[in-house]
């Protein structure tokens, strides 16, 4: 059961394998993006409880990157070089909701300089190259009284890039006064003030759902008819609470038992999710009374943030993974 858990779980987050996470984003860094991606509550002990969220047709995901900081060639000390990096599985439709850039800006050492401070942020080529191939993507005046967190709406920057096929976007940053660049890093590597973009995007998915009559029965002893069958999956005893940072498991529950003629329903089909746990079910001797149609007329997602193979962070709502009830065909 664990071992089918696995795979269907990787199937529906579009990963071929589990993260492998060689080295960790800063904590300081992952707390304030955690933060600033309103994805839940950070407890004291830095674990993230998640909000409950509403069921939608097509999955959404919201994505936190953090960049990759470059030295820029173009001899421009006022700019900051950021990359992302970014994969699609072949064939996946992407279509990005909303996405912004958050920039830590440092206010003047000069108090009596004036607090408006304009910043520009450049799509830079995909070679490297920074300043001698850029496009503008926003020119934005700030308010910089003190110290904070600013944001650069990307959304379409990110889509053309995306649409695009290809895997890292290069930005840069200019924050200039006098030719020193306050959007720039200034600290140790483990700063919590490392750039990082946010997306909320989402899977183009046309799927065709059927209904099937609903029944609320939870599997006892004494039960054989249609009912729910409850299973609990703790991320922590199967090594995977490297790379996914909430929930800490996962109720990966299952529909069993006879479906007489009088519980009969309207005709449907179950997901591909469980009737994979089906037919692994009785390959195994798990008797499951598979012959019935007894299959999920109910699901809900599972809300998730996790590491990708990129370390970014992301969050999404995996659509009909946890069965509420069960029904007959």
């Amino acid at each position: 059961m664990i071992e089918i858990a696995k795979q269907q779980l990787l199937e529906k987050l579009h990963l071929k394998e589990r993260p492998n996470i060689t080295h960790t984003v800063p904590r300081a860094a992952l707390m304030t993006a955690l933060r600033k991606l309103h994805s839940g509550r950070v407890r004291q002990d830095g674990t993230l409880e998640l909000e409950n969220n509403i069921p939608t047709k097509d999955q959404g995901y919201e994505i936190v990157s953090f960049a990759d900081i470059n030295e820029t060639e173009s001899g421009d000390k006022a700019s900051l070089s950021l990359s992302f990096q970014f994969l699609q599985e072949r064939g996946q439709s992407i279509q990005v909701l909303q996405s912004s850039l958050w920039i830590y800006v440092r206010s003047s050492e000069d108090p009596h300089r004036d607090s408006r401070l304009l910043a520009r942020v450049f799509l830079s080529s995909d070679d490297g190259a920074s300043g001698t191939n850029r496009t503008l993507v926003i020119e934005k005046m700030l308010e910089v009284q003190e110290s904070n967190w600013q944001t650069f709406p990307i959304t379409r920057t990110l889509q053309a890039f995306l649409d695009g096929g290809q895997h890292r976007l290069r930005l840069e940053v200019n924050c200039d006064e006098d030719g020193k660049n306050l959007c720039s890093l200034d600290g140790a590597s483990d700063t919590p003030y490392q750039p990082f973009l946010v997306a909320q995007v989402r899977l183009r998915d046309d799927s065709s759902k059927h209904l099937l009559r609903r029944r609320s029965l939870r599997c006892g002893e004494d039960v054989t008819v249609c009912c729910k069958r409850d299973f609990y999956i703790k991320f922590k005893d199967i090594q995977w609470d490297e790379w996914i940072i909430a929930p800490e498991g996962y109720h990966m529950n299952f529909c069993m038992g006879q479906c007489p003629q009088h519980l009969s329903g309207s005709p449907g089909i179950a997901s591909s999710f469980h009737a994979t746990v089906f037919s692994q079910l009785k390959v195994n001797g798990i008797n499951t009374a598979t012959t019935s149609c007894c299959v999920p007329t109910e699901r809900r997602p599972l809300s998730m943030v996790y590491f990708n193979s990129q370390h970014s962070i992301v969050k999404t709502d995996v659509l009909d993974m946890i069965v509420e009830s069960c029904g007959c065909t």
